[in-house]
């Protein structure tokens, strides 16, 4: 914080560098209804400090600047390790041998990795070098790997060129991370990039299966990328609150709790 001082951030600035620092990424909007002013002062707040390579701005919001390794992605993977190893267990199951399929980023696609490493025959599309390498150590699985801005904080391949570049396959399976699931059924991620990479493989994506642990349950992800209805399964270690149980009912998707 004293470095942030000297460069003369204020209170605010400080605490909006801490939530994107925590979040990955952080909208306009949620930033003005947090801190009470206007999202014109929030815009001005992301130009200075991205100014001064503590923040990148962003369409509709700000990120980490390019080479910061944020902590949260280390926290997140110990966090709820156990319920995610039961959701990898569980979508596992629902992936035959011989298939192909898209992996997502983050911890629990991590997991869903470990958990596909006895099949035989995958074809794996991923934008996770997590997954990558994890596949690659146990398996002789064929990964293809789509390029772009590789993402210290979480090993992540995002950008306009990893979305481009997954449109042109056409997978069996795709398997999505999401940053939290609402009450009425929206799928939302933290990092607008993210959730335009797990848009278009949404729509390369034959059957397509969304995980999330009981702490994603009304989360405060802010950037859409699907509605329940448009997933064939939800995968979680708990049973959801009865409004988002109501939600994918509604939706005629299929509920999957792992124990």
């Amino acid at each position: 914080m004293a470095d942030q001082n000297r460069l003369g951030v204020n209170n605010r600035q400080d605490q909006i560098i801490d939530l994107v620092r925590e979040r990955g990424f952080a909208s306009i909007e949620m930033l003005a209804d947090k801190f009470g002013v206007s999202q014109q002062t929030v815009r001005r707040d992301i130009i200075y400090l991205s100014e001064k390579n503590l923040l990148q701005r962003h369409f509709g919001g700000a990120g980490l600047p390019a080479g910061i390794d944020g902590l949260a992605y280390p926290n997140r993977k110990v966090r709820n390790a156990q319920e995610k190893a039961r959701i990898g267990k569980e979508i596992a199951k629902n992936i035959p041998n011989g298939s192909s399929l898209f992996i997502d980023i983050g911890t629990t696609m991590e997991a869903v990795a470990e958990a596909l490493v006895n099949h035989e025959g995958l074809r794996i599309l991923t934008n996770h070098i997590g997954v990558v390498s994890i596949l690659c150590e146990k398996t002789d699985f064929e990964i293809i790997l789509p390029g772009g801005l590789v993402r210290n904080k979480d090993r992540a391949i995002a950008g306009e060129t990893t979305t481009e570049f997954l449109k042109s396959f056409r997978v069996g399976y795709g398997i999505f991370g999401i940053g939290t699931i609402t009450d009425d059924g929206q799928l939302l991620d933290y990092d607008y990039r993210d959730a335009q990479a797990s848009r278009a493989a949404l729509e390369i994506s034959r059957y397509k299966f969304a995980a999330a642990d009981h702490s994603k349950f009304n989360a405060d992800a802010m950037m859409p990328f699907a509605q329940a209805s448009e997933v064939d399964g939800i995968f979680t270690d708990k049973k959801p609150p009865q409004t988002i149980i109501d939600a994918i009912k509604k939706s005629n998707t299929e509920l999957h709790i792992a124990t």
